[in-house]
């Protein structure tokens, strides 16, 4: 069950409780930001209504020593304030950069054709808000009827005047929102889905040339950019058109304020100096909203990375902790098992039922699209069952949290999907802890050790993005040196040898060969007989079904009863290798 939106609330929430001191800080130092934020408009009242009226140099001096000093305190405090906002901004990001980066990617599985990492970039985008001026324009707004107070103190024309001025901008933030939020929103939608294409574009570049399909493809892309684009020129206009107004009539009211004073002046109820005084205290009272309406855009992106973070967390809630089990044998079992694609409702795999134990080298065949490698997805964890239960030693795998079993499976896609790095981080999996011995033994188990020596900094050959700087066959050797590091004792392999050259064959052989000897499990996906040489079982699916499931030379003898001789004959040790 999802918990409720609360706890991701409630989780957000405790991020940014975690910087309660920071933000302490930060409100005491906007305290006394804006206490010298007083210091302009009483210096022009002293400047006006007494400097002036009694003539004294000194006294003009030492007036504007003490502003200097103010003036130059004042910076500090406001440079050392951002800097909080800084630190804020970056204890929160740390405290939900696990999280984020988790769901982003669990929301990847569970539905891989809408893969994103927009979690990630929601929290990159709050970081960026606590870190910018708006949140300034936040902890000074509570600080506005302090300025108020000053000008009701002044006459409280003058305070009626900047109440008025306040109240129609918070009424120009509300019509704001009400006139741009969709558009916003729509804008942000279109540019993340034209972000996307564009990055599958460059992605599948070769493809695309090669079929010409690169104007169609790029067409496709122009349309959603187009769109985001108009989107963002709409709602972009209407925001103009709010700070434009905002920033006019906050002119007027200043220049208004001033009208006023002039006519207190005259009547003798205030001072020329108080004229000028309220005039700046008035520009400072709302000036915190209108720097908000200025940066509604940045609020409403931040409002809804806020929204949509909270929601990825409730579909990619943590890891509950869990008692650590004993290292894996490789004893699976499958009971009544359906499952699918993550997403779709309809089941690939249907009813298998079988059990293998440790030392056990299972084959799996049967035609294309009937569930081959839907079956290995579901023995990785990677695929959710949506009825029975896949065990491993007896333990269900959906409770093995991945971080504890991926170390303990060894697993080589039809595709190896290399990630950019070298060969040694992709050997050893990216780990920190991973020693040159252990990756050096995985590819000698692998065969492809003096391969990557012939790479131009061996395993320090930067191989590029996916790969792309080694064919097909040194990427499949590679990945299965990663599915071999660490001694795994449940190995999984699809179509192993589907870009193997004749020594690429002969090294998964011994790979194969070794893993069987030492007690693991192996799990092949072949479509050609070679990959099947050492196999104890095999399994026949169609259709997402097991038609045959047995000792290997009872199947061979039902399913290629012709055959069967000739396929005893490739096996190692009676006269050959296929």
């Amino acid at each position: 069950m999802k918990p409720d939106a609360a706890l991701q609330d409630k989780e957000l929430g405790e991020a940014l409780r975690a910087s309660r001191s920071v933000f302490w800080h930060a409100g005491g130092f906007s305290l006394f930001v804006n206490l010298l934020m007083l210091t302009g408009p009483l210096y022009m009242l002293q400047v006006y209504d007494r400097v002036l009226a009694s003539q004294s140099i000194p006294t003009l001096v030492a007036l504007t020593l003490l502003v200097l000093v103010l003036y130059g305190t004042l910076g500090v405090l406001e440079w050392a304030r951002s800097g909080l906002f800084s630190v804020a901004a970056s204890r929160f990001e740390g405290a939900l950069g696990a999280r984020a980066a988790s769901a982003a990617m669990a929301l990847s599985l569970a539905d891989p054709g809408r893969a994103s990492d927009r979690p990630v970039r929601d929290l990159r985008q709050l970081r960026r808000f606590i870190a910018s001026p708006v949140s300034g324009a936040l902890f000074d707004a509570p600080f506005s009827p302090l300025f108020l107070l000053v000008l009701f103190m002044l006459h409280p024309l003058f305070g009626l005047w900047a109440v008025f001025g306040a109240v129609v901008l918070i009424g120009a933030a509300l019509v704001n929102e009400r006139a741009s939020a969709h558009l916003t929103k729509e804008s942000e939608d279109l540019e993340r889905a034209s972000t996307l294409r564009s990055a599958e574009m460059m992605r599948n570049a070769e493809i695309l040339k090669a079929l010409g399909m690169g104007e169609a493809v790029r067409q496709r892309w122009q349309r959603t950019f187009d769109g985001g684009d108009a989107a963002f020129s709409k709602s972009a206009r209407i925001l103009t058109g709010f700070t434009s107004g905002t920033k006019a009539f906050r002119l007027f009211l200043q220049s208004a304020i001033l009208g006023i004073g002039a006519w207190l002046a005259i009547k003798g109820e205030a001072t020329p100096g108080a004229m000028i005084a309220a005039s700046i205290l008035m520009g400072r009272a709302i000036a915190p909203l209108e720097q908000l309406v200025g940066q509604w855009r940045t609020v409403a992106a931040a409002r809804e990375s806020w929204s949509a973070l909270k929601q990825a967390l409730s579909r990619a809630p943590a890891p509950l902790p869990q008692m650590p089990l004993p290292p894996i044998r490789g004893e699976v079992r499958a009971e009544n098992v359906f499952a699918g694609p993550p997403g779709s409702k309809t089941a690939v795999l249907k009813g298998l039922t079988f059990q293998l134990s440790p030392g056990d080298v299972l084959g799996v065949l049967g035609p294309s699209a009937a569930g081959k490698s839907s079956l290995a997805r579901v023995l990785t964890g990677t695929w959710p069952v949506a009825s029975g239960h896949v065990r491993l030693d007896g333990a269900d795998i959906t409770t093995l949290p991945s971080e504890t079993l991926g170390p303990q499976i060894g697993y080589l896609p039809q595709q190896a999907d290399l990630l950019s790095g070298t060969v040694r981080d992709n050997i050893g999996r990216f780990r920190d802890d991973a020693s040159p011995e252990a990756i050096i033994t995985a590819a000698q188990a692998a065969g492809c050790h003096e391969m990557i020596l012939r790479l131009p900094s061996g395993y320090d050959t930067d191989i590029g993005l996916g790969g792309a700087y080694l064919s097909a066959g040194q990427r499949q050797r590679i990945g299965l040196a990663r599915a071999l590091f660490g001694n795994p004792n449940l190995i999984i392999l699809d179509e192993p040898n589907s870009n193997l050259d004749g020594p690429g064959e002969q090294a998964l052989q011994s790979a194969i060969a070794a893993a069987k000897a030492r007690g693991a499990t192996v799990i092949i996906i072949a479509h050609r007989p070679n990959a099947i040489v050492h196999c104890t079982k095999l399994m026949v699916i169609d259709d997402g079904k097991i038609r045959e499931f047995g000792p290997a030379d009872e199947v061979l003898a039902k399913v290629l009863p012709k055959s069967a001789g000739n396929v005893r004959t490739i096996r190692p040790g009676e006269g050959g290798h296929g």
